[in-house]
């Protein structure tokens, strides 16, 4: 089976699609209410190292000062 469509399958999804045949991921997600958050009011300071983030500033860092 190859892993790309054909012209007659993409117009049969986007027709299938456009009757309603087939169901969209839209439907089945929740309605939910957004609430609002205040990042001034910090409830959980993380107060560990963060080696991902340090890493991720220091490429940013270097390729900085190879820029300047």
């Amino acid at each position: 089976m190859s892993d790309l469509l054909s012209q007659d399958e993409i117009d049969a999804l986007l027709h299938g699609v456009d009757d309603g045949d087939i169901d969209l991921e839209e439907e089945d997600q929740l309605a939910g209410e957004a609430r609002a958050y205040d990042f001034s009011a910090q409830d959980r300071i993380v107060r560990g190292r963060m080696p991902t983030l340090e890493m991720v500033n220091e490429r940013f860092a270097r390729h900085m000062r190879i820029s300047l």
